[in-house]
Order: structure tokens, then C-alpha cells, then sequence
């Protein structure tokens, strides 16, 4: 029995647990040598200490969890015969693992006075481990939900990129690194002459390139796309109903992190209307060439017939009155006064006939009863004129407006369309009857000129680049649009010519304004097809998707 002893005493002594046996008033009756491993003290020093002065030696804490653990355990013991406690020891930093229990047989021998057993196990370094799994594990849930939300905003992006290319204008496109389309968009499929339900299966960048741009495309764009990261210049698309379509192309070579090439992005846009507009804006720069010279030739021109009327008409009536005064000059000095007054009676005619001359020249330039009388009295004085002047043709005349119908910044302009048109027909077209209809129509003044002249070719006219043809068809137009009016004119050899203007009165005008409503935005929605989707294949290539979302 001595030996059976020895050998569990040393089998308790190596135990790495401190085991103590413990009376009803939890004294140490026996304890293991884990203590003295401990640095506690010995344990033959330990004979009816309690378990709290015997761990927490000098210990005046009356919370202490130790001085209230046996009560609590003793409670425990008398229930089912056990009891546990886990806790941090701050005074001995360690935390333990205390379970008090029952010995199996009450009145085995050598029991007496043995009432529990007590073990406690330090299990700081355990628990450190078990602290250092849970942060760990907090940190890789942490990173989860990380890379949680970081998928779901990614997957937002993407959603949101490819709802954007679905619903941009221009043209996008996709392409694998052999540059076989995988994706294009509904704008692209459009200006390519594809359908939403037409696949994308042997297109490529090279065929969508027109033939003459295919070379450049494998010389030029390819190559600097792929060295630059991307190349941006026009060049000529080839749509399916074999269109060439004009754009403005930009084309990204796209890598992934280890610049293993992926595919590429196409985005271009239509310069078709561009180039309308180009085209229209140098025709209009000609045009405005053009315009100057002719105003420059008509400028000279009327300089040269004001010198003419002013040198032959006036300036040989003034040569004449001139020589009159010195005549009558040299009578006065002679005495001969009844040669001074015959010389002066012949000099009042001559004095007239310049007024006459000098009211006709100032008429042609601005005729002054426009602002004295009006354009009503001016028209009725030109037309007093060309009857004086041309018996032969009949000129009829309809007027059927009021002098306050017409605002006063469009007096010169009809009274110009007017001399203008009849004075074509007279000299041009030969006309023998030319008629002048001035009406109002109540949201418009109408001006027609009509005469029977022989006419002529409208279009041969238009395609006539000679700076001298239609220079008073020009000047009509231009007058009648810059005063606000519509110009149509109507013509055919051998049919005569009709002229049309007509200016919209100002109350129209604002009836017009008034009736205006703004324009409704109407929302535009797009089918999307089973292929407007981003195809499957495109998911490994994740990296050039991050590209365009992020």
C-alpha cells in the first residue's frame, strides 16, 4: 500500500495541474507539487490553508473572486456533485480553469476529513490561442464582408458600365486579343447596320475597317494602340450594307496586371454630319467669297455709272452754264444790256435742265419721297417713270396696302426688289407686260412680280459660278431675307419669270410666339437583346471590365 501511495503521489506530483484535496471549510488538506512549480512555496506548508491564501498570499481584497468561489462551489457540490470556474487571476496573471468535485467514495480509506477535490489548470497560453484564434478569425470576417461589398460594388459598376454603353450615342465595341468582337453596343449595332438579334460571330476589328483603312489599321493603329495603351484619330468604318461611314476612332489595347494582352475597346464616333457641316460651312465660306467680290464689282460698277451720269449729265450742263456766265460776263463789261438779258434768259433752261438731271441722279440713289411721302408715292412715282420711259410695255399695278401696313426699315428694301425686278425685265427678258401686285394678306405683305419676258433656266442659272450671273437675283434675295422676308422665284425659257416675297406682319408674329410650346423630352427605351448582354466569355477577362469601371 506504501508503494501504491508512493507511486500516486508521484503520478500527482508530475500532473502539470495544481491538485489539492479540501475540507468542508475548503482547507488544503493535501496538495500536488505544482505550486512549488508555481513559486507559491512548499506544499508541506500547506496544511489548513485555505485555497486563497495558500494562491493569493498576502491578498487584502475582500471581492477577491477566490474568497468567493468556495462558497459558490460548496452550493454547487451539494446539487450534482461538481463545479467549474473559469477566470482571469490579475494578482498572479493567469488565467485558470478551477473545477472542484465529489470524491467518488466518501469513506475510502484514508478519506477522512477529505471532503472535495480540487484542480486547477493554468490555461493562460490556451487561451491566448483560442483570443488569438477568435481576433483572427474576426479579422479574415472581417476582410470577407470586405471583399463582399467590394464584389457587389464592383458588380454595381459593371452593371451600371453596361447599361451606359448600352445607351450611349457612339459606337463601342469589344474585341478579343485576335480582335474578334465579343460585345456591341445598340447605338454601335445601329450605324454597323446590324440587328439587336444579329450575332457577332466572324466580325472583327479588321472587317469592320473600310478596305482602303484595312492597311493602316495593321501598320498604324494596332501598333501604336498596343505600345501607347491606346490611339485616337479618324478613320473609315465598313457597315454591313457596305456604307462607309466616317468617324472618329479611339481604340485601347487593354492588359491585364501582368501586361498579358486581353482585347481591346473600340469607341467611335459618326462624323457623317460632321463632314455635311464641313462641307456646308466651305461652300458658305465661298459663297461669302463670291458675295464680296460681286458686292465689290457692283460698288465699282455704280461708282462708274454715278460718274457717268455726273460727268455726262450734269458736268455738261454745269461746262455750259459756265460758259454762259462768262458771256454774260463780258456783256455786263461791254454795257450791252440787252445781250445780258437774252444771254440770262437762255440760261434758266439750262439751270433747270441740271436740277432736273441732279433730282433724277439723287432719285436713283435714294429716292427722297420715300421719306417724305412714303413708300405708296415713291412706287407711284417709279412707275410714272418706266411708263415715260418705255411706252411700249404695259406695266399694271394692283396696291392694295395701307402707308401704316409697312414698318418703315422695309421701305427701301420693296422699293429696291421692286426697281430691280422690272428693270430685268425690261432689259433682260424682253417683257411686254410686267405686273406689280402689293397686297396685304393680313399675317403677311405680298409682293409678286410677274412679267412675260422669255425667262430663263433656273437650274443653269444656279450651277453658273461666273460672278456676273444673277447679280440682281442676288441682290433680291438678300435684301428680301435680311429684312425678314421669304424670296421664291419661278422661271422657265420661253414662260416669263414671277418673283415672290412676302414679309409676315409683327402681329403674326407674335401669334406665332404665343402658340409655341416647348418641345416634350420623350424617354427613349431599348430593347435589350439576348447578345447586347456582356457575352459569359468576357467574365475571365475581369481585369479589362475593371478598366472602363473603375
Amino acid at each position: 500500500m506504501e508503494e501504491i501511495k508512493r507511486q500516486w503521489q508521484f503520478a500527482a506530483d508530475s500532473m502539470p495541474q495544481l491538485i489539492c484535496l479540501v475540507d468542508r471549510d475548503g482547507r488544503i488538506i493535501r496538495a500536488n507539487r505544482t505550486l512549488e512549480r508555481w513559486g507559491l512555496g512548499g506544499v508541506e506548508a500547506l496544511g489548513g490553508v485555505t485555497l486563497h491564501d495558500a494562491l493569493h498570499q498576502g491578498c487584502s481584497e475582500p471581492e477577491c473572486y477566490l474568497r468567493h468561489m468556495w462558497q459558490r462551489s460548496a452550493l454547487a457540490l451539494a446539487d450534482d456533485g461538481r463545479a467549474e470556474c473559469n477566470a482571469w487571476d490579475p494578482l498572479l496573471e493567469r488565467h485558470f480553469n478551477i473545477q472542484v468535485r465529489k470524491p467518488v467514495q466518501v469513506e475510502a480509506a484514508g478519506s477522512r476529513g477529505f471532503f472535495a477535490a480540487v484542480t486547477i489548470d493554468d490555461v493562460s497560453d490556451s487561451k491566448a490561442r483560442q483570443d488569438e484564434a477568435i481576433r483572427t478569425a474576426q479579422i479574415l470576417s472581417q476582410r470577407i464582408e470586405r471583399e463582399e461589398r467590394r464584389l457587389e460594388e464592383s458588380e454595381k459598376i459593371q452593371s451600371r458600365l453596361l447599361s451606359i454603353m448600352s445607351r450611349t450615342p457612339s459606337l463601342i465595341a469589344m474585341a478579343d486579343p485576335d480582335g474578334a468582337l465579343i460585345y456591341l453596343n445598340p447605338a454601335g449595332r445601329t450605324l454597323m447596320g446590324l440587328t439587336l438579334e444579329d450575332t457577332l460571330d466572324g466580325l472583327t476589328l479588321m472587317a469592320f475597317q473600310a478596305p482602303g483603312a484595312r492597311e493602316r489599321l495593321s501598320a498604324e493603329i494596332l501598333p501604336v494602340a498596343e505600345s501607347d495603351g491606346q490611339w485616337s484619330g479618324e478613320s473609315v468604318l465598313f457597315s454591313r450594307d457596305e456604307r462607309e461611314i466616317k468617324c472618329f476612332v479611339t481604340l485601347i489595347a487593354c492588359r491585364d496586371a501582368n501586361g498579358v494582352p486581353e482585347g481591346y475597346c473600340l469607341q467611335g464616333r459618326d462624323m457623317t454630319e460632321w463632314v455635311r457641316i464641313e462641307e456646308a460651312l466651305q461652300l458658305t465660306r465661298r459663297e461669302v467669297w463670291r458675295l464680296s467680290s460681286q458686292h465689290l464689282t457692283i460698288q465699282e460698277s455704280e461708282r462708274r455709272r454715278i460718274a457717268a451720269d455726273l460727268h455726262d449729265g450734269l458736268g455738261q450742263t454745269l461746262s455750259l452754264m459756265k460758259l454762259s456766265l462768262e458771256d454774260v460776263a463780258r456783256s455786263a463789261r461791254n454795257g450791252f444790256a440787252e445781250k445780258v438779258t437774252a444771254s440770262l434768259e437762255r440760261l434758266a433752261p439750262t439751270v433747270k435742265s441740271a436740277l432736273t438731271e441732279l433730282r433724277r441722279i439723287s432719285m436713283n440713289l435714294r429716292p427722297a419721297t420715300l421719306d417724305d411721302l412714303g413708300i405708296l408715292a415713291t412706287l407711284a412715282w417709279y412707275f410714272r417713270e418706266v411708263d415715260a420711259t418705255c411706252p411700249n410695255v404695259t406695266l399694271e399695278r394692283d396696291i392694295g396696302v395701307k402707308e401704316s401696313d409697312v414698318a418703315e426699315p422695309l421701305k427701301i428694301a420693296i422699293f429696291r426688289i421692286v426697281q430691280e425686278a422690272t428693270s430685268n425685265a425690261l432689259k433682260h427678258a424682253g417683257a411686254g407686260r410686267i405686273k406689280v401686285s402689293f397686297i396685304n394678306e393680313g399675317d403677311a405683305l405680298e409682293l409678286l412680280i410677274e412679267d412675260t419676258g422669255r425667262g430663263f433656266d433656273m437650274t443653269a442659272v444656279a450651277q453658273s459660278r461666273e460672278f456676273d450671273r444673277g447679280l440682281g437675283l442676288q441682290s433680291m434675295r438678300e435684301r428680301a431675307e435680311l429684312s425678314g422676308a421669304s424670296f421664291r422665284i419661278e422661271s422657265a425659257p420661253g414662260k416669263g419669270t414671277s418673283i415672290c416675297v412676302r414679309w409676315p406682319t409683327p402681329e403674326s408674329l407674335e401669334r406665332k410666339k404665343t402658340a409655341l410650346t416647348p418641345p416634350t423630352i420623350q424617354s427613349v427605351r431599348q430593347s435589350t437583346s439576348p447578345d447586347g448582354r456582356m457575352p459569359d466569355r468576357w467574365s475571365a477577362r475581369a481585369a479589362t471590365i475593371k478598366k472602363f469601371g473603375r
